[in-house]
């Protein structure tokens, strides 16, 4: 595993250096040895609590930092979330989080530069996106029915699709009609996944125009479905009256990097953004119906996979000053909690807590690997606004006001180690191999 360095007499260097090793380090201890016959000798498991890879944290981790600082081990891990044969990526039952494996898989092929992997991962990603095209695709809209990308629990939800008879049931799909619904993250990241496999068949040698023709036409979709035009923000659940009014900071986020946003819209989603005094919570406003000193645990919970991308959303934009003041939200958590990347916290107080639902209350579990991922994603593609794409590496940092010197050293990319100095926007130093 390659290591990150972040150096410099600034305060935000000092502040980030043992955020940033702290982050390798939880990284590290969630690659596990291979538990079976098939598996590789080493994967990537989804956190202290979860011993299994799950293909949505696959592929967030491996686009977060893995295909960074990790790559063989990212690479197998995306190939056991694929069928045995490796035709598509497998179907469970969490499908929505089928399309997520290519962004995953085209960040891996971009920073290697490894084209036996992109042309694979392209064999792949087409055959899984055509059985979803097959089975989840609305002819009638042009858009794709699922739940949210992050909320496989059922309190991600307003009370309306609770079934009362269900009331200890935690999965989204014990819930009737919610596998019909229609979410900004999910239709977002449809977005980005064909912009991902454009990538990925340049790589392959393949034509990128029909993917990249086909996200610009879904961005247009679901920019129209989706932007609440009266309040200058995104909604999250489309219904036969538009989009509700909650806000998904997920969703949001998605549709800054992948594009569903124009330029004037980020802009006004980056000013209108609500937060709870801890961070941007996975939804808001809470749905009715918990206790006062509860929160649900998809709904008004801290997850700092949600905080990392939307930071990195806030970069994009460009706005200095709105993603210094995300990335302080982040690192207090962390500092909060000893330097330990919990999987939940709370929305007030900002300590590790799971949140309610299903009639009780969960645990936050450790060492949760896309916590210290997207972490690390907001220095790698926030902080130093590193953008891989098929033709080489762009650079666009984001650095806060005041932040004072500041390098980043050891960055991997496709088999040198570039060391950056971001202290007046960026410039190479001397001596990287």
């Amino acid at each position: 595993m390659s290591t990150l360095h972040v150096t410099g007499s600034g305060p935000l260097a000092r502040r980030l250096a043992p955020l940033v090793d702290a982050a390798q380090a939880c990284l590290a201890r969630n690659i596990v040895p291979g538990r079976q016959p098939g598996d590789p000798r080493f994967f990537l498991r989804a956190g202290g609590g979860y011993p299994t890879p799950w293909t949505r944290d696959s592929a967030i981790n491996t686009w977060q930092a893995a295909a960074w600082l990790a790559p063989e081990v990212a690479r197998d891990t995306l190939l056991m979330v694929c069928e045995p044969d490796r035709s598509a990526v497998v179907w469970d039952d969490q499908w929505w989080d089928q399309v997520s494996w290519v962004v995953g898989a085209r960040e891996l092929a971009l920073v290697t530069g490894d084209e036996a992997w992109a042309e694979q991962a392209y064999l792949i990603a087409v055959a899984t996106l055509a059985r979803l095209d097959e089975r989840c695709l609305d002819p009638a809209t042009g858009l794709y029915r699922g739940p949210a990308v992050m909320a496989d629990g059922i309190t991600g939800y307003p009370p309306r699709l609770h079934d009362p008879a269900r009331a200890t049931a935690s999965f989204v799909l014990d819930h009737p009609g919610t596998d019909r619904l229609v979410c900004l993250s999910t239709n977002a990241l449809y977005v980005l996944a064909f912009a991902a496999l454009a990538d990925l068949a340049q790589l392959a040698g393949a034509h990128p125009d029909p993917w990249r023709d086909r996200s610009n036409e879904l961005a247009v979709r679901v920019r129209e479905g989706f932007w609440l035009g009266a309040w200058h923000r995104f909604g999250y659940l489309l219904g036969e009256h538009g989009p509700s009014l909650e806000q998904e900071g997920l969703g949001v986020a998605l549709a800054i990097l992948s594009g569903v946003a124009t330029p004037e819209q980020a802009r006004d989603s980056v000013a209108g953004i609500q937060h709870t005094l801890g961070g941007l919570p996975a939804v808001w406003p809470p749905f009715p119906g918990l206790l006062e000193d509860r929160f649900g645990r998809h709904g008004a919970a801290l997850w700092p996979m949600v905080m990392g991308v939307w930071a990195q959303a806030v970069a994009e934009v460009g706005d200095a000053a709105a993603f210094g003041a995300e990335l302080d939200r982040l690192c207090l958590l962390f500092e909060g909690s000893d330097l330990q990347f919990y999987e939940v916290y709370h929305p007030v107080t900002g300590v590790p807590d799971g949140g309610w639902q299903a009639g009780r209350d969960w645990a936050s579990e450790p060492d949760q690997t896309w916590s210290a991922t997207t972490f690390l994603g907001t220095v790698l593609h926030g902080l130093a606004g590193l953008r891989p794409t098929p033709a080489g590496l762009a650079i666009d940092p984001c650095l806060p006001p005041d932040s004072g010197d500041l390098q980043l050293r050891g960055v991997p990319w496709r088999g040198t180690l570039l060391e950056l100095d971001l202290t007046d926007g960026y410039r190479f130093l001397p001596g990287r191999t």
